[in-house]
């Protein structure tokens, strides 16, 4: 990890991450000097950093409304970041650059660091044309529009402008679920995946297909079906009739003190008349 690591990409960040938090060049030099031992479970993740490309950015150039591509060829490094964005025309790329600086800038001037990453959020999509990469574009500006919301409830100093912010937070939030379900559409053809499961039904198992319901009444009218279905043989019926006139259903006495067995009377028939 010696000179290689010193020239390295991740060496440089690594070398203004610590400058910018008031190390001195010495310090700083002094602290990356050191070899570092990467642990297994860093060495997937490194090694994704390490071949990632990173993607051009801009740069403020004669102060914050002259922007430029920080490459040595801009039109190689426009290439590029037409190619991320999913757009061929260079027209259109610079209609969507302008679009999302305005929508990142703060009063009236850009703010290129908030550009460079909604220019990222946009080829993370990965659009595919230029429907897509539209968009993409509507789907950066709204997220970062929701982020700002958000921040702006943690400073509201009334309760009418923390109900501001979190409506529009709110609302902000909601349209980019539906953006992502838009774009979800688009690419699949409006199809939605169907999956079919089968049933199986070995010897002896037994399986119900419908409505299943535990407990409760039986409603009259199921029960009177039931009376009225007389599905049950004559020498069916004629048996249980005659069981339930033999036996007796004892039944408790006023008092009390013992119970008396009262016979229960066989139905009339119905050729009978009273």
């Amino acid at each position: 990890m010696g000179s290689d690591n010193r020239n390295s990409r991740q060496h440089k960040i690594e070398r203004l991450v610590r400058l910018s938090s008031g190390q001195t060049p010495a310090q700083v030099d002094a602290e990356l000097v050191q070899d570092y031992e990467v642990k297994p479970h860093e060495v997937d993740a490194v090694r994704e950093f390490l071949a990632a490309h990173p993607l051009p950015k801009y740069k403020e150039m004669n102060g914050l409304l002259k922007m430029a591509i920080d490459h040595p060829r801009q039109e190689v490094g426009m290439a590029v970041l037409m190619k991320a964005m999913g757009v061929s025309d260079e027209s259109v790329f610079y209609a969507f650059v302008r679009q999302l600086t305005n929508a990142v800038s703060k009063d009236e001037n850009a703010d290129v660091s908030e550009l460079n990453s909604a220019i990222a959020l946009v080829a993370g999509i990965e659009p595919r044309d230029h429907l897509e990469a539209m968009l993409a574009v509507q789907m950066a500006t709204v997220h970062m529009a929701a982020m700002r919301h958000s921040r702006s409830m943690l400073t509201s100093g009334t309760i009418e402008l923390l109900d501001i912010h979190e409506r529009a937070a709110n609302k902000l939030m909601r349209t980019f679920t539906t953006q992502m379900e838009a774009l979800r559409k688009h690419r699949n053809g409006g199809n939605q995946k169907v999956v079919v499961e089968h049933v199986h039904v070995h010897e002896g198992g037994q399986a119900i297909v419908g409505k299943v319901t535990h407990g409760g009444r039986v409603s009259e009218k199921r029960e009177t079906q039931f009376h009225e279905q007389g599905n049950l043989s004559v020498s069916t019926r004629a048996a249980v009739l005659g069981h339930v006139e033999e036996n007796q259903i004892p039944m408790p006495i006023a008092g009390g003190e013992g119970q008396e067995c009262v016979p229960v009377p066989r139905r009339p028939s119905r050729g009978t008349k009273r």
